[in-house]
């Protein structure tokens, strides 16, 4: 009898992640971007940077294939070319490992539809690049993290191929100062990517 009810239980317990395992698809993830950062180098240009990582989604409901919660690990090129009154362009350039967890939204649950996406960021800056004879460079402080919201739009193809175009705007400052405040200094970020799901 227990051999009975240890293997009914083993069956159960495969039968619930097997169907959990398959609610999970993992892709990898890569495209480019628009940055800028408000305030902390006055005039600035956008930076064109690169993108690129790893995602995970999981479908809400094992009903209907329209609801799906997905999270990202990505490297991400950001920051901004600040300019001088001359017209010379100084480079301000961050780069994060950014965490975004979004909400998915397809219209259809069929194999091929648009889809809406929202949801927060966390960032984590790894490296940078300021060029110290930049606008203010001399005052600013970068902070080693970001906090930020996403909003996107995109189309899927057979739910195996996805292209997106996402805008993320930060909700904190991400500089300190020295010696004078420099107000309020947000992220920003257009992206264009493309997103192949391995299963």
């Amino acid at each position: 009898m227990k051999k009975l009810q240890s293997k009914l239980l083993s069956l159960a317990f495969l039968s619930i992640s097997s169907i959990a395992f398959s609610q999970f698809q993992f892709g990898v993830k890569a495209g480019a971007g628009l940055s800028n950062t408000t305030v902390v180098h006055g005039i600035s240009k956008e930076r064109i940077g690169l993108l690129a990582g790893v995602v995970g989604k999981y479908q809400l409901s094992s009903n209907t294939e329209d609801h799906y919660l997905q999270a990202e690990v990505l490297y991400t090129n950001q920051g901004e070319f600040s300019v001088d009154r001359a017209g010379n362009k100084y480079k301000a350039f961050v780069d994060y490992v950014n965490i975004p967890i979004m909400y998915k939204f397809y219209f259809d649950d069929q194999g091929s539809d648009f889809f809406l996406e929202a949801g927060p960021q966390v960032g984590f800056v790894i490296s940078d690049n300021i060029d110290p004879l930049g606008p203010e460079a001399s005052n600013n402080i970068l902070k080693s993290f970001d906090l930020a919201a996403n909003v996107g739009v995109g189309y899927s193809y057979q739910r195996k191929f996805e292209l997106n175009v996402r805008y993320g705007v930060g909700l904190i400052d991400t500089y300190g100062y020295d010696r004078w405040d420099n107000d309020s200094n947000r992220t920003s970020f257009l992206s264009a990517a493309l997103t192949y799901y391995i299963n």
